[in-house]
């Protein structure tokens, strides 16, 4: 029988996969984190964060720990893209430890040292130039990274839920827009056609969904096209 999909064991493999990674990709020096998984509200196109400082601990101050969180909306986009996420937020953790300085203009603008930090992970960039608004922040895994976290004991079926789940999509789909979904809502309506198609912008990483197959839809903070999720 298969085990049932639970949060705690989401949550289990997010700390999984960042112990693994700490130990890949930053010989094991990031310190123990809480690792949340929050809904990003009104901050809808944001994946993940990182805080600036150690929020979490006791009263007594012996214990501190940094939030490393993954939004909640997004966990079952895809598999490698939660990964990204969490991967791009323990760069930002490494650095503060380290007491380096990688983002400006209130943690939008990423530098060179971001850029230089994961391009030595095996992340890849489409332009060769920074972003305007967010400087370096659009890296992606490459294939590398890809290959080498699919050989990571990581259980990817369990990145299968999404605090929005099926409920939000079937009112999407019934034309309501995302403002007005009731994502708490306790009661489902029926819809006749509950097929829906994922599509995200390369740059600021806006999700979107479509009932329609093909759509040919620009992100208008980009004026990028938006690519169909496969």
């Amino acid at each position: 029988m298969t085990e049932p999909v639970t949060i705690d064991r989401v949550s289990s493999e997010l700390y999984k996969a960042f112990d693994l990674f700490n130990q890949k990709y930053f010989e094991n020096k990031l310190p123990i984190t809480a690792i949340t998984i929050q809904s990003s509200g009104h901050k809808r196109n944001s994946m993940g964060w990182c805080t600036t400082n150690e929020v979490w601990g006791n009263k007594e101050g012996n214990i501190k720990m940094y939030e490393i969180n993954l939004s909640a909306e997004f966990l079952d986009l895809d598999f490698h893209e939660t990964m990204d996420t969490l991967l791009h937020e323990m760069v930002h953790l490494f650095h503060m430890v380290k007491g380096i300085k990688d983002t400006s203009r209130k943690g939008t603008y990423h530098n060179k040292n971001f850029r230089n930090k994961v391009l030595e992970i095996g992340f890849e960039y489409k332009d060769d130039k920074p972003d305007s608004l967010h400087g370096w922040s659009f890296a992606r895994i490459g294939e590398k990274v890809k290959n080498e976290i699919d050989e990571m004991d990581i259980n990817k079926d369990v990145f299968s839920i999404s605090r929005k789940g099926f409920s939000y999509f079937q009112q999407l789909d019934n034309g309501s827009s995302p403002d007005e979904v009731e994502i708490e809502s306790t009661r489902g309506t029926a819809v006749s056609n509950p097929s829906s198609f994922k599509w995200f912008c390369e740059g600021c990483r806006l999700i979107m969904r479509s009932s329609k197959k093909e759509v040919n839809v620009i992100c208008g903070d980009c004026n990028k096209t938006l690519i169909k999720s496969e």
